[in-house]
């Protein structure tokens, strides 16, 4: 059964002997917890970016852009917020690729006729500028996405979006780091340091790949690009 946050409290004292404590705040260590959980969720999305996959529908504004934000989806405990994005489309018949700025630094300006080129995009901090631009645009995005971290649940009742059999994992986690403040106890921090390596490693070897099939070398760009 999937852990709640009060669990993960629990646990995180159980593993640093504070069952009974006030040494450590509840919300400090919700804090820990809340660090863990984002920062393994972007380890596994590293790992296989396809853990956790959506398409969104978005539509581009006056400058052709849309926000990483528009990519989100639903909210509260059932949110899921966009790490990357992975493929954009038009739905249809056209791929968008990725650039850079700097190899279309003209693209706006009117200087270059990027009609003859294809579709391609590139980031603007937290927005997504398409090229053409084309305002009113219909896209589809292929992103994958963390789940609710510990901050944003609405109550310790909650329970906690991570893989089953892995929840110790964000637990010694934050024991270690709890250990740590202040260097007070290093060495117990080390232990469990050492201790949640071996769950992640575990985890990510969980998720790598789901399937038996083999993997094959793939190269970056595009046959497209090569008069393919």
């Amino acid at each position: 059964m999937a852990w709640t946050k009060a669990t993960y409290l629990d646990r995180t004292r159980d593993w640093i002997d504070a069952t009974n404590s006030d040494r450590w705040s509840d919300n400090f260590l919700y804090s820990l917890l809340d660090m863990a959980f984002r920062d393994e969720w972007q380890g596994m999305l590293n790992t296989n970016p396809y853990y956790r996959f959506a398409k969104r529908s978005v539509t581009t504004d006056s400058n052709g852009q849309f926000t990483f934000a528009d990519t989100n989806s639903g909210g509260g405990d059932t949110a899921q917020n966009t790490y990357k994005i992975i493929t954009l489309t038009d739905g249809a018949n056209t791929v968008y690729r990725e650039t850079d700025f700097r190899n279309v630094p003209l693209a706006l300006s009117g200087t270059e006729d990027y009609l003859s080129y294809d579709r391609q995009y590139y980031l603007l901090g937290e927005s997504v500028q398409i090229l053409p631009q084309t305002a009113s645009q219909s896209l589809q995005v292929g992103v994958n996405w963390i789940p609710t971290s510990f901050d944003n649940l609405a109550s310790s009742a909650s329970t906690v979006d991570f893989p089953t059999g892995h929840e110790n994992l964000l637990a010694l986690c934050a024991a270690a780091m709890a250990l740590a403040k202040g260097g007070a106890e290093s060495q117990a921090a080390g232990d469990l340091f050492a201790l949640a390596q071996q769950r992640r490693e575990a985890l990510l070897g969980d998720i790598a790949r789901l399937t038996g099939n083999p993997t094959f070398l793939q190269f970056p760009d595009y046959a497209m690009m090569w008069g393919g």
